[in-house]
């Protein structure tokens, strides 16, 4: 019998897309460190439910932070080593670490390599790539060392030399990828809610590793041809020449920022189990801190437990937007919300395009923001009613931040997670792995797409059906 050529180009293997191998090297990551995590030589005593090392696994890549056990008591220092390291790599991509394993070896990239490691950082070419690599890099670890000095001022007055300087680099890497993880014991922050130096570094390090590193690397550059002119340094000019990106993320960081704390201080600021005790000063400072930390961080210095009901649910709000693309935070991302908010806007006015800042934003990238909102608003809804049934002895607020923080990659908790069933807390496992290779990648994983083949554009007649 013979066979068609036609046959047996259509049984040839689709290649692999970059959005897959980007999602398949995060759970590649999470498979070797639940495994480590489950072995003797990383736990104090008995090993830990393999359920419970696969959540820890999961929210350390995702940089969560959500832990049905407590770090401190469950593993020694290599466990708390496999858990910084799997923080760092989460927090900026398996797929950045391969490539400065490649360039260090100087091996040739490939150009499908290169492709993923653009996919992986938003980019639409790679002709920036190896200096925005580099940025990721440099940022990071000057942050981050920055940070573990200064936090270690004052963890060895506590903890003794060895220890406070441990503390100060697990702390600061933690910080800086935005994970919420502590070795503090179960009650995070709040020992320090009145240490004026933990809660600003904390702070600085959440709103830094937030921002992303394509807002970095283009405040650099455009810094650089500003000085490089031969007439004076405008600062002015020097805004007007920032991306559109850039200007979108800020605008919203600072929103973000200020609404959420006034919004808090306004709602607990006579709530005798937060914040209504302290004094004006600490209530600004205290509300600034947990509207930062929401922003898909996870630290606290006050009980989320005794938040009120309406104070859970804006945290939830701050936790579904979450912070900038590109960076170590999770959520829809700032500019994705501010896309949805200036469309809806656009819609009202009777315009047909979105305009920022005298800039036409593409319809593609509209609509690509409006799916990541829809699609990661339907995930929350979908999980907020299963977990209704297998955690029914939980009040919703209580439920819908245990959603919302795993979706946001935010590790807040109102004391959920270490009650959650088994049930539960598979569906926690996957929010978390949705809300940090972001609903977009999950959308393209699973979608089927036609490899090689163009098809001519066929334009259909118009008709109006009726909505709204």
């Amino acid at each position: 019998m013979t066979i068609h050529p036609l046959a047996h180009r259509e049984r040839k293997k689709t290649p692999m897309t970059p959005t897959k191998k980007i999602a398949l090297s995060f759970l590649a990551v999470i498979i070797i460190g639940a495994i480590l995590l489950s072995s003797p030589i990383a736990n104090k005593g008995a090993v830990a439910p393999i359920i419970d090392n696969l959540f820890i696994a999961v929210s350390a890549v995702c940089v969560t932070g959500l832990a049905p056990i407590t770090l401190i008591d469950t593993y020694n220092l290599f466990g708390q080593i496999v858990i910084m390291f799997l923080i760092q790599i989460g927090g900026l991509g398996f797929i950045t670490f391969l490539y400065l394993v490649l360039h260090v070896s100087r091996r040739q990239i490939s150009l499908k390599s290169k492709m993923v490691f653009t996919e992986a950082l938003n980019q639409e070419s790679f002709r920036k790539l190896p200096i925005i690599l580099k940025t990721i890099f440099a940022y990071t670890f000057i942050v981050e060392g920055i940070a573990a000095i200064l936090l270690s001022i004052v963890f060895v007055p506590e903890f003794g030399i060895v220890k406070g300087i441990y503390y100060g680099i697990w702390h600061a890497v933690s910080g800086f990828c935005n994970a919420g993880f502590d070795l503090l014991g179960s009650d995070s922050l709040i020992r320090y809610q009145n240490n004026a130096l933990v809660n600003f570094i904390i702070c600085a390090e959440i709103i830094l590793g937030g921002i992303g590193f394509l807002v970095v690397r283009d405040l650099i550059d455009s810094f650089k041809k500003e000085k490089n002119k031969k007439t004076t340094f405008s600062l002015k000019r020097y805004i007007h020449s920032l991306t559109l990106h850039t200007k979108i993320v800020f605008i919203m960081t600072f929103t973000l920022l200020a609404g959420g704390t006034i919004l808090f201080l306004l709602l607990e600021y006579n709530n005798p189990q937060t914040i209504g005790n302290m004094s004006w000063p600490w209530k600004i400072g205290t509300s600034f801190f947990q509207s930062t930390t929401t922003r898909t961080a996870g630290f606290a210095t006050v009980s989320m437990l005794h938040l009120r009901s309406v104070t859970k649910l804006l945290m939830c709000m701050l936790m579904f937007v979450g912070g900038s693309p590109a960076s170590t935070a999770g959520g829809i991302k700032t500019v994705t919300f501010a896309l949805v908010v200036m469309m809806l806007i656009t819609v009202y006015k009777g315009q047909e395009e979105v305009i920022v800042f005298n800039r036409r934003v593409k319809k593609r990238i509209v609509l690509r923001a409006f799916s990541i909102f829809a699609l990661g608003l339907t995930a929350c809804i979908v999980a907020t009613m299963i977990l209704s049934i297998s955690e029914g002895n939980k009040a919703l607020a209580d439920i819908l931040m245990e959603v919302f923080s795993a979706f946001g990659t935010v590790g807040l908790s109102a004391s959920v997670t270490p009650t959650l069933t088994v049930v539960g807390k598979m569906v926690i496992i996957v929010l978390m792995y949705m809300g940090r290779i972001g609903p977009i990648s999950l959308m393209i994983l699973f979608a089927r797409k036609s490899q090689g083949h163009v098809s001519k554009e066929i334009r259909y007649p118009d008709e109006d059906v009726i909505v709204g």
